[in-house]
């Protein structure tokens, strides 16, 4: 076997590894879904960029279809690895549309892959896209380093992503500064020591193959959250958020939604609303002229239509009908 086969073999056997991972997080995977699937569509993505150059330099001619899917991959790589990165670090999603956005590009780049761009563009397109990559690791970089995460273990385990990610970056820009087959050979094969490295800490890594871990939370901290929410009404903050709180009470975000979960079984934005309507409903029994928008105002809530919209979710009925209710009860 020549060093050409041999390259092939070594990155086939990474693009095979990848999509394994790529398949057990997102199909497989029980916990944090949504982690989970950006982690699992970056697999697929650098799978799909690597198989490209596989393909590239072992077969005679490339298919307009192969270059579409490489550059796909290609792509993708970048906006999966920042979205990753923000949702590990802080457990938040966001609105779907800024997603989008970041697929504008990918999906518009691989479309005219299919149809217009030919021969030569397909180089500066990709050199092109390998530019944008950087700074997208830039910013999942920068994020990954300001970011306070939930174990040490699964910090680690981002940084060993953002290493093995910019090692694949490295292996693409080696392939675009160099000029000769088995260069680009030799940068595949760079690029698939990115995805082994992945692959063997994660057999290492509780965070991967192991059942999700257990956040251990002080009761210190589960003591100071409740005396928030129960004697100091923190709810009636209007737009309060998690990390106006963390800074208040001077404990990670991620540990206060914890301390939440334990001690109400909801969510922050639950309990917030929770506490607003229970203090309705009990001012609701006492106040006979007060209108119901005021009340709603005074413990947090901005607008009346989110007030009622709470209100009825949490006890199935309006306020008016509420207060019926129990004036029958009590008569």
């Amino acid at each position: 076997m020549n060093l050409f086969g041999i390259l092939g073999l070594f990155a086939g056997i990474a693009v095979t590894t990848g999509l394994f991972l790529a398949a057990y997080l997102i199909f497989i995977r029980k916990d944090d879904k949504i982690g989970n699937y950006f982690l699992g569509a970056l697999f697929l993505a650098i799978s799909l960029r690597v198989g490209k150059s596989i393909a590239y330099f072992l077969l005679p001619v490339m298919a307009d279809e192969g270059v579409a899917t490489g550059f796909l991959g290609l792509s993708l790589i970048g906006p999966l690895t920042l979205f990753y990165t923000a949702y590990a670090a802080s457990r938040k999603s966001i609105p779907w549309y800024y997603y989008a956005i970041h697929f504008i590009y990918p999906l518009v780049g691989t479309v005219l892959c299919f149809t217009v761009v030919k021969d030569e563009g397909f180089t500066w397109f990709y050199q092109i896209t390998t530019v944008i990559m950087f700074f997208y690791l830039l910013k999942a970089w920068k994020v990954n380093t300001v970011s306070t995460y939930e174990h040490e273990r699964l910090a680690a385990w981002n940084k060993q992503i953002l290493i093995a990610v910019s090692l694949v970056w490295m292996a693409f820009i080696y392939q675009h500064l160099t000029n000769s087959m088995m260069d680009y050979a030799i940068g595949s094969g760079i690029a698939a020591v990115g995805i082994y490295f992945v692959f063997i800490n994660a057999l290492k890594s509780p965070v991967v193959f192991q059942p999700a871990m257990k956040v251990e939370v002080s009761p210190l901290y589960v003591k100071k959250v409740k005396e928030a929410f129960e004697h100091e009404n923190v709810y009636r903050v209007p737009g309060i958020t998690i990390n106006q709180l963390s800074e208040q009470l001077q404990i990670p975000a991620y540990l206060i939604t914890h301390c939440v979960k334990e001690l109400y079984k909801m969510t922050f934005p639950e309990a917030i609303n929770h506490f607003r309507i229970n203090e309705v409903q009990s001012l609701l029994l006492i106040e006979d002229n007060v209108k119901v928008e005021a009340l709603a105002y005074d413990v947090g809530f901005k607008t009346p239509s989110a007030f009622y919209a709470a209100f009825k979710k949490q006890t199935g009925m309006s306020p008016k009908v509420f207060k019926q209710t129990q004036a029958l009860k009590t008569a």
